[in-house]
């Protein structure tokens, strides 16, 4: 078993062409920048860090083992969720990626964003409400019976499972984590909308830890053939949702409560304590 856990990589070339053009993109962008425009060091180490989230989760042997045990796919999930989302949102790549394009190309998508409907939507996604409703949704409909089962059985189904987990929960955190012109919450409320995530998500685990049956049939005969009874698999996977999860969300929460008590500690009030939304109604930085 040791020996078929470490052996068993996913050599997916469509995941290693597009984790490496997304590395070198950004590598190439960064250059284009200049020294004085790059931005710190930390936000580059935070985008290849979540790339490298991104090969463990969907190249190393967790995604081949994803498919026997379902602690093992639970693990895949959340380092998707929280640990590769937020270290791209963190690292603003947007820029350094665009400079990789041809111009002619940025201008072209500089112009679509502008159109009514495409702008209209992108203000849509960015408000906090949907970008949390989104982000909830999609993590609990994909890991009800049904919809999960399916992606187990197809690996398109299986593709859009995880690209979905991973362009909500970069939602999720860019709203979350946006600052300057950009945000959208104003301090104390961006705390209050990670611990709200943080509850739903130990909800979902605490489901599947006192469930009195394997809620994923699927996973019956391959858990047995591990030497692992499937309820006890399913126990481990709703204790790693509810605790380490939740340790995330808990530490990002401190974090930006930190900060917002810095804030008020330097100025006598909160640092913007209110949201940027004329910036976003305006779909761009607020003079």
């Amino acid at each position: 078993m040791t020996g078929a856990w470490w052996t068993s990589w996913n050599l997916d070339p469509l995941v290693l062409l597009g984790v490496a053009a997304a590395g070198a993109a950004y590598a190439l962008g960064r250059r284009a920048l200049g020294p004085r425009q790059r931005g710190p060091a930390r936000r580059a180490a935070a985008y290849y860090g979540g790339l490298a989230a991104l090969v463990v989760a969907l190249v190393s042997p967790v995604d081949t083992q994803a498919g026997r045990l379902l602690s093992v796919h639970m693990v895949q999930h959340l380092l998707l969720v929280l640990v590769a989302a937020p270290l791209l949102v963190v690292a603003r790549p947007l820029v350094p990626l665009s400079l990789a394009v041809p111009r002619e190309a940025r201008v072209a998508l500089r112009r679509a964003s502008r159109i009514p409907p495409m702008a209209t939507a992108g203000r849509t996604l960015r408000h906090p409400a949907v970008a949390w409703l989104l982000h909830v949704t999609v993590l609990w409909a994909w890991h009800a019976p049904g919809p999960y089962q399916a992606a187990l059985g197809n690996p398109w189904v299986h593709a859009a499972e995880h690209a979905s987990f991973l362009g909500t929960a970069a939602l999720f955190w860019w709203v979350a984590l946006a600052d300057g012109p950009h945000r959208v919450l104003a301090r104390g409320a961006d705390v209050l909308f990670v611990l709200a995530a943080w509850m739903q998500s130990g909800a979902l685990g605490a489901l599947f830890t006192f469930a009195s049956s394997p809620i994923y049939p699927a996973y019956a005969a391959a858990a047995r053939a591990a030497g692992i009874q499937p309820l006890h698999d399913q126990q481990i996977a709703g204790l790693i949702m509810w605790v380490p999860a939740g340790l995330v969300y808990l530490a990002a929460a401190t974090l930006m409560a930190m900060r917002w008590l810095q804030g008020i500690e330097r100025h006598g009030q909160p640092f913007e304590p209110e949201p940027r939304l004329a910036a976003v109604d305006a779909g761009g930085p607020s003079p």
